[in-house]
């Protein structure tokens, strides 16, 4: 079976990003969230309170229109998914999400996320690329932690990979645009509390980061201590993943 290459979505919102999966998935596919069931439905709420020219921005100040409507009187447009069509129905059955708060659990998951059936690989070679393996904010969960670099999101990426060849699924993994400018606090993988604040750059993946996990005790992860080296996410990324557009790929 030849599948596509693993696909990075720029400038997506988790609604856009469930729908692609929902849209292109035919087989049982999974979807990982990087955080807890709560923070997954408060940034999917973010996602309905976006207007279209916020949710395509990028990060940047989008034109504003000429005569804009006071935010009092712009109702949100209810999502596609309140309609309980037939289609709906039967491609979320088939989608199984997981909540994955810190690394560990991520690679743990992705170390024995299952292999098809017999009937789904026959299918599979049959209807290529219709089992999905999608990633939400994988780099926003290695921010806070010691394993923001090149060395630690290589090592998360190469295990998303594995368990994609192994599942015969194709893999796909966005940072969602709610949650790329958020400040977090959380635990290192040394047991160190961190609160970082994390300014947005014009995208996400032109943030610069060491070779090499900063473990030293000095300064925590993300601040501008001595880091040696640095590369940017997109070049990491890019060793694993192509970069498309939910419409494109």
């Amino acid at each position: 079976m030849v599948l596509s290459q693993p696909t990075v979505l720029e400038t997506v919102t988790l609604q856009q990003f469930v729908q692609y999966v929902l849209d292109r998935h035919e087989q049982s596919s999974a979807l990982v969230f990087c955080g807890s069931k709560e923070a997954f439905f408060e940034q999917l709420t973010q996602s309905a309170a976006l207007r279209p020219e916020e949710s395509h921005s990028d990060g940047q100040n989008s034109e504003l229109p000429a005569n804009p409507e006071p935010s009092h009187t712009a109702p949100i447009v209810p999502h596609n998914w309140a309609v309980p069509t037939l289609r709906l129905l039967l491609t979320s059955r088939t989608v199984k999400v997981a909540f994955c708060p810190d690394i560990t659990h991520l690679r743990a998951y992705l170390a024995t996320y299952n292999q098809p059936t017999h009937n789904q690989e026959i299918a599979g070679a049959q209807n290529h690329d219709t089992r999905v393996l999608a990633i939400a904010n994988l780099i926003l969960l290695h921010r806070p932690t010691s394993a923001f670099s090149a060395q630690g999101l290589n090592r998360t990426y190469a295990g998303a990979v594995e368990a994609a060849f192994r599942s015969h699924s194709k893999l796909v993994t966005a940072e969602c645009l709610e949650a790329a400018s958020t400040a977090t606090k959380d635990t290192d993988p040394e047991g160190e509390m961190l609160d970082v604040a994390h300014p947005r750059t014009s995208s996400v993946w032109d943030e610069e980061v060491s070779i090499l996990n900063v473990t030293t005790k000095s300064f925590g992860a993300g601040e501008r201590g001595w880091v040696g080296r640095t590369v940017k996410l997109r070049t990491i990324a890019a060793r694993w993943c192509v970069f498309g557009s939910a419409g494109s790929v």
